[in-house]
């Protein structure tokens, strides 16, 4: 199954649960993570955490809000020795005690990155609405991976996507240089970014709303998004039965996983977005282009002696 046939997948099924959910909030579905709103929540304390859960659960018109606790695990990752970077555990984790009552906790590491703050209270809100609508998966990775797409579909998904990107440090222990790496999700930031995409074309709103406070590795991602997404549209016209470019073979050409049309016979891939998008570069641009790399070199040159 390619993504996009996952993406129909989870929307037939959220979409059967809640019908179109929000249907009159036209531009306002997403909700809109500004500098100020990062602000806010990188304070970090339980107060501030709980004051923007409301925020968000207002938004998406949930009729009960999760409270956040204090996290009871450890309290100093960051410069603990012995700390196992490769068992991090869940970002947070979220308990149902009875309908409209859970509780949340958020591992301390995240509060260093008010970014990935944002996307686990959209998380564990939308884990929230989805338990009082019970709609859960029993397959445990299945239902993250729902969870994730279903905060994009309630109104979330610029929060999720901007928290998929990772953050990076070095730390300096017994005279030793340890780099860290660090990222949550269930998805891939292209599939997140994929999703964000797919959904605001459900809801007719144009590319430049759904670019608004994205985080520079996040807006990159979307445009290639919405690149895919036209190859992917224009790609389907060779599904089914058509005469393979290379093979000259008669063939049953259809989407893999990963989006690619092939011929099953040959394995050619057809890429009309990209073959569109290639820029033959003429003699005068080469001429140009070889002054300027020429140039270039000249004044790393001259500037040794300078």
């Amino acid at each position: 199954m390619n993504f996009y046939n996952w993406i129909d997948k989870q929307m037939v099924y959220i979409s059967s649960r809640l019908g179109v959910y929000r249907l009159n909030a036209g531009d306002k579905f997403h909700f809109e993570p500004t500098p100020g709103f990062y602000g806010f929540i990188c304070q970090g304390t339980t107060e501030a955490l709980n004051q923007a859960m409301v925020l968000l659960a207002n938004h998406i018109g949930s009729t009960s809000v999760p409270i956040i606790e204090e996290w009871s695990g450890s309290q100093n990752p960051l410069v603990a020795e012995n700390y196992n970077w490769d068992n991090t555990g869940p970002a947070g984790l979220i308990k149902h005690i009875g309908p409209g009552h859970s509780r949340i906790q958020i591992a301390i590491t995240n509060k260093h990155s008010p970014l990935i703050m944002g996307a686990i209270l959209a998380h564990e809100l939308t884990h929230h609405f989805l338990f009082e609508k019970s709609i859960i998966i029993q397959d445990t990775d299945e239902n993250e991976k729902m969870t994730d797409f279903a905060t994009a579909y309630l109104g979330l998904g610029k929060l999720t996507l901007n928290g998929y990107e990772s953050i990076s440090w070095t730390a300096f222990k017994n005279k030793k240089e340890y780099h860290f790496s660090y990222q949550v999700g269930y998805l891939s930031s292209d599939s997140m970014a994929q999703i964000l995409h797919k959904i605001s074309i459900f809801r007719g709103l144009s590319n430049e709303s759904i670019e608004k406070n994205l985080s520079p590795p996040s807006l990159i991602n979307l445009k290639k998004a919405i690149k895919k997404h036209a190859y992917y549209i224009e790609g389907k016209e060779r599904v089914g039965d058509k005469k393979c470019t290379v093979c000259k073979e008669i063939t049953c050409f259809e989407f893999d996983e990963d989006g690619s049309l092939r011929c099953p016979k040959c394995g050619w891939s057809w890429d009309a977005l990209q073959k569109r998008n290639q820029k033959k570069i003429t003699g005068q641009e080469r001429t140009e282009h070889t002054m300027i790399k020429h140039k270039t070199l000249w004044e790393i040159i001259l500037s040794k002696y300078r």
